[in-house]
């Protein structure tokens, strides 16, 4: 995208060729004409190839689409620092982040540029379907019971969702998010260290974004448990200014955790939510991360 705010997309792709190419195709139309592509798979290319003959259609309307290809499923955060690094090696741009889930509504692109750069990242509101009125993307985490309101309270972290933001170039740094998460709990951390960094972040609410939502990590699966597990017990820790606070975040975790685990099994008629709660405590005591990406479907 030329002119006051030269974009280039970033997109992290799991196995969904027609989404992602829905969604590529929605960034063409609002005017970038250059898209970084993480294939966090982990299918031996399998969905790339699906999609090359709407890469191809792409590439011939004046959209370069350049593939990055991990061996392994990275996850969110590091997936993400990977397409920034090869970013900033190549050029100064601002960068618009975006689910491969997530689609722009028309003239949202325009309307967030126009905030920058005065503001560090600039985020758009999000609805899920097109016509719907948005919503904010903002939420806020209680740092003591691990929960996720939608207005702020005493003891709460604000931050953005990370379905889709634009960052601002001076912003566009490979440790953007922390790597220690997997899939959870990174937009929180984020909107934790851009408080601590003073980085303003503004939400344009001329700009909205459709999000489909849980799309790759299928809500209720081992991989969305554990990480979702992982991600409560790591911000215990990353999110207190002491050892007190650690601690009384930890207690509180012990109640919390096994209380949405009963509710979420007993809803799903699973026990996949223990065995993600057992799984990630005994990891994160470890120091250790496991993937679960579940294994790709051979064509």
């Amino acid at each position: 995208m030329q002119g006051e705010c030269d974009v280039i997309g970033l997109v992290l792709h799991f196995r969904t060729p027609e989404r992602t190419l829905t969604c590529l195709r929605s960034l063409a139309d609002e005017g970038i004409d250059k898209v970084v592509l993480v294939d966090n798979s982990e299918d031996e290319g399998q969905s790339i190839k699906a999609m090359q003959p709407g890469l191809a259609r792409l590439a011939d309307a004046g959209l370069r689409v350049e593939v990055l290809q991990p061996a392994r499923n990275l996850g969110f955060a590091a997936g993400v620092g990977l397409g920034l690094e090869h970013v900033s090696r190549s050029l100064r741009a601002s960068v618009l982040l975006i689910n491969s889930d997530a689609t722009l509504e028309p003239g949202a692109l325009t309307a967030m540029c126009g905030l920058l750069p005065q503001h560090g990242l600039v985020v758009p509101r999000l609805a899920r379907q097109s016509g719907q009125p948005g919503v904010s993307a903002f939420a806020y985490y209680q740092c003591l019971d691990a929960l996720i309101l939608r207005s702020p309270k005493i003891g709460t972290v604000t931050h953005p969702s990370g379905c889709c933001l634009l960052v601002c170039a001076d912003q566009v740094r490979p440790d953007l998010f922390d790597t220690d998460f997997f899939f959870y709990g990174e937009d929180v951390m984020l909107g934790f260290d851009l408080a601590r960094r003073e980085v303003s972040v503004a939400e344009c609410k001329e700009a909205t974004v459709i999000h489909a939502g849980s799309v790759s990590a299928k809500n209720g699966s081992m991989f969305y448990e554990y990480h979702m597990v992982r991600g409560h017990w790591l911000l215990a820790r990353k999110l207190a200014r002491n050892g007190f606070e650690q601690a009384l975040f930890v207690v509180a975790r012990c109640l919390t955790l096994p209380l949405r685990a009963c509710v979420r099994s007993l809803r799903g008629r699973t026990l996949t939510p223990w065995r993600g709660l057992f799984a990630a405590t005994a990891d994160v005591l470890r120091g250790r991360c496991r993937s679960f990406t579940p294994p790709a479907v051979r064509s």
